[in-house]
């Protein structure tokens, strides 16, 4: 079996397995039922084919006709799929391509990412409910260290490039240089007007 297929076939049985444990997923699918969407990564150009169904996601790696719709996104905004708000900046930006109805990539994604997964209860059948709550608060809590330390590391990013590499003005320096702009244009105010009063004070005296 050829890797792509492997893949493929793994992601198919992963997305439907935790959408037997999402309590909104059916009502979310039923709303795409029938729907053929096309998607790839823009840094592998791989295309899989998400065909939906009430029942279930069927995965394809190969597609006879035209979906629905065709996105193609970068690696690094898969992450931000998560918030429709963003999707015009992410296509703005090149992050995101779209063929067909920005409506039907809104609900799409929402169905591949925002599960409404009650994780607690779920491993409580399996180990009980004092072990599952104690390893559910740990895993939260690792979950928001994690989350600390990725913007952290984002904000110590940020200053080392506007700071150490200069390759990014800082606040300051733009608003500095605004200023600057704007006391520029005030003083061609100025100029252009006192040049105006003396050039009609000479035809004035010429007349």
């Amino acid at each position: 079996m050829p890797l792509q297929q492997l893949l493929c076939g793994l992601l198919e049985t992963g997305v439907n397995q935790l959408h037997q444990l999402d309590s909104s997923a059916v009502k979310k699918r039923k709303q795409l039922d029938g729907t053929i969407i096309g998607a790839s990564l823009k840094e592998l150009n791989i295309p899989l084919y998400f065909v939906i169904s009430e029942q279930q996601i069927d995965i394809l790696t190969n597609f006879e006709g035209d979906p629905d719709c065709y996105i193609r996104v970068s690696f690094s905004a898969l992450n931000k799929l998560q918030d429709n708000h963003q999707l015009t900046t992410l296509i703005k930006t090149g992050e995101l391509e779209v063929e067909g109805d920005i409506q039907l990539v809104q609900q799409f994604a929402e169905l591949l990412t925002n599960m409404d997964i009650d994780w607690e209860e779920h491993l409580s059948h399996k180990v009980g409910d004092v072990i599952a709550h104690k390893f559910c608060y740990h895993a939260k809590k690792l979950h928001q260290g994690t989350l600390k330390q990725l913007k952290k590391v984002e904000k110590q990013s940020a200053l080392y490039i506007t700071e150490e590499i200069k390759l990014a003005p800082s606040g300051l320096e733009v608003a500095y240089f605004s200023e600057q702009v704007k006391m520029l244009a005030s003083e061609t105010d100025n100029l252009i007007h006192k040049l105006d009063k003396h050039l009609n004070a000479n035809e004035l005296a010429g007349k």
